[in-house]
């Protein structure tokens, strides 16, 4: 019915580590769920662009901004501290425990929720203003080590399944293998004090939806012709014609004097022909798909000239081209016969 769904296209759109956590992050294990592109899109665009990558890029880039990329030894810890550190610390018990159940969307849920109050310390403290005061730099340094430790905890916890991507944040955090560990996730204290920090790249750029889709179409479709035949023929006519029937049609050699476009139609080509019987005949043609009148004029074709009369966009035609059609990949293809020039209108087939 066409509802399946092809992860290689996706994860070749926006790569496995985004994939693999939306499909994590939103379906409970063993259970189905509702798949859409939007709904990928958005988890993608909500939980790594605003929450992680937010977090991650805006926290780094002040690191740089205001320290060249080396937080100071000196720390100003204040009272408004103490919540997201004990968030941060008893995260990796909370994750565990729903990993042990398999609840794995649960387990990334708790990852989650101390990414947003990180979020909200960034508010709260705002290093933006701590920034222009010089007397502040202590206190800057301790709030930017805070979210550092907080970001370097979560992306461990979210090692399994985006470990490329975490692997490129460890960098931006300057956390070594041994920072990276299990071992280390609940405890507080563990990224150098001077550890040197850099901004990079933006993870978790946002996707644009409406282009991100038809740009997922587009892949699709392609790959749905990629899958069919090279070649498909029509099918071959099963009753047989007697040499009688057949020897009635008139098959002719005709000479194009004139090819244009039908007005207010994409497909209908109207021609002017020397049939050789030194009346114009007219024919309407719907292969304007496959080519241009200027293409045609001149050229000499095949027709078969004693079917009855019939209107198209109100144009008598009289009689029908003879073309070859086939498909590739699912694509129609029209070759309109044509033949040497050197044979004379009129000349009959046979």
């Amino acid at each position: 019915k066409g509802n399946v769904v092809d992860p290689y296209i996706l994860a070749e759109k926006f790569g496995v580590d985004a994939l693999r956590f939306f499909l994590l992050r939103t379906f409970p294990f063993g259970s189905d769920g509702n798949f859409s592109n939007e709904l990928l899109i958005g988890t993608i665009n909500t939980d790594l662009a605003n929450k992680l990558g937010n977090l991650v890029s805006r926290t780094t880039g002040m690191a740089e901004k205001y320290f060249g990329g080396k937080l100071p030894i000196g720390r100003e810890d204040t009272a408004e501290d103490c919540e997201l550190k004990k968030m941060a610390c008893a995260l990796r018990d909370r994750y565990q425990a729903e990993m042990d159940k398999l609840q794995l969307q649960n387990g990334l849920d708790e990852v989650f929720k101390v990414i947003d109050r990180a979020n909200k310390y960034i508010d709260e403290t705002a290093p933006w203003a701590l920034g222009k005061d010089e007397s502040k730099r202590d206190r800057l340094a301790s709030v930017l080590y805070n979210l550092l430790e907080t970001i370097r905890i979560c992306t461990t916890l979210l090692q399994p399944v985006m470990p490329d991507s975490c692997d490129k944040i460890f960098t931006k955090l300057g956390a070594d293998d041994k920072r990276r560990s299990w071992d280390s996730a609940n405890v507080w204290g563990v990224l150098p004090a001077q550890a040197v920090i850099s901004k990079g790249e933006n993870l978790f750029p946002r996707i644009d939806t409406d282009e991100a889709l038809a740009k997922l179409d587009a892949m699709q479709e392609a790959q749905k012709k990629a899958a069919l035949p090279a070649v498909e023929l029509e099918p071959y006519a099963q009753e047989n014609v007697d040499f009688d029937t057949f020897c009635k049609s008139d098959f002719r050699a005709v000479k194009i004097k004139n090819c244009e476009a039908v007005k207010k139609s994409d497909k209908l080509l109207k021609f002017t022909l020397d049939d050789g019987s030194g009346t114009d005949r007219t024919i309407v043609s719907g292969i304007h798909q496959f080519y241009e009148p200027e293409q045609l004029i001149g050229k000499t074709a095949i027709a078969i000239l004693n079917l009855p009369p019939r209107k198209m966009m109100g144009i008598p035609s009289c009689g029908m081209l003879i073309s070859a059609v086939h498909k590739e990949h699912g694509e129609e293809k029209v070759n309109l016969m044509l033949i040497d020039d050197s044979v004379p209108a009129g000349a009959k087939l046979c």
